[in-house]
């Protein structure tokens, strides 16, 4: 444009209308008392920044949690499953697609999301304060560290001191498919070993939701049992997530626990 040259009108509208939809969202979050009195839309518009070509920021977070079908289920997923989400919408609506969704937007989001996620987990300082003595207890610990969207099984070990106090976060030991994962005796008892473990609590998920223990979880478990009287460091429980729910091993009395 040229010196002295004018915008012309209704490309300034345009532009101001853009500007406003897309400050809205940053503005309700500052004039509410409380952020949870902010919408959905606007709170995904927030981390989304801006909107694209003829879909302004909140309609393009309106649209996203409408392909997810919720916000939990947004929220839930990691970046992989939101990238291959909107493109098998925009392959679905090829004339009302998700634009301006690379894979830099979805790291963005999913780190976000996550960093919600691990807000809930406990610090050091509670969990040295916490004592496991049931199988409620060590759920309350462990549930935070499985996605409830992960499509792989994970299997995490709370190890404890003689007071059944964590010693230190759980910790990943194996990953495995969507129908099972390896428990090698050798990788959950060497990490209990290293940080002078007198107990540890197993726990896995089951990515189809249902947390009944099945044939292989048992015999793995029974493995477990045999090794622990071995190496000296008890198993406390195994215990085995599925959606919202979970299952212990010790408690239904499946197996001989001490």
């Amino acid at each position: 444009m040229r010196k002295g040259e004018t915008i012309p009108e209704e490309l300034r509208n345009r532009f101001v209308e853009k500007m406003a939809s897309e400050a809205m969202p940053r503005e309700q979050l500052m004039r509410a008392p409380n952020p949870r009195q902010v919408s959905d839309e606007d709170l995904i518009a927030i981390l989304l920044r801006t909107g694209s070509h003829g879909c302004d920021v909140k309609e393009l977070a309106r649209r996203l949690i409408c392909v997810f079908g919720s916000l939990k289920a947004l929220i839930t997923s990691d970046w992989r499953t939101i990238e291959n989400r909107v493109e098998e919408y925009n392959r679905q609506h090829p004339d009302n697609r998700l634009k301006g969704f690379g894979r830099v937007k979805c790291l963005e989001l999913s780190a976000a999301f996550e960093l919600g996620y691990r807000r809930q987990r406990l610090t050091p300082d509670d969990l040295h304060n916490i004592k496991v003595r049931t199988s409620a207890d060590a759920h309350d610990v462990l549930r935070p560290y499985f996605a409830a969207d992960d499509e792989q099984e994970n299997v995490f070990v709370l190890p404890l001191d003689a007071d059944s106090r964590p010693i230190c976060e759980p910790f990943l030991v194996s990953r495995g498919t969507t129908d099972g994962v390896i428990m090698h005796p050798r990788e959950i008892f060497k990490h209990a070993i290293r940080w002078g473990a007198n107990s540890v609590v197993v726990a896995h998920n089951h990515p189809c939701g249902n947390p009944t223990p099945g044939p292989r979880d048992i015999a793995q478990t029974k493995a477990l049992l045999d090794v622990a009287e071995i190496v000296g460091v008890r198993l406390f429980d195994h215990i085995v997530l599925g959606g919202e729910g979970y299952v212990s091993i010790r408690g239904r009395r499946l197996l001989p626990f001490k």
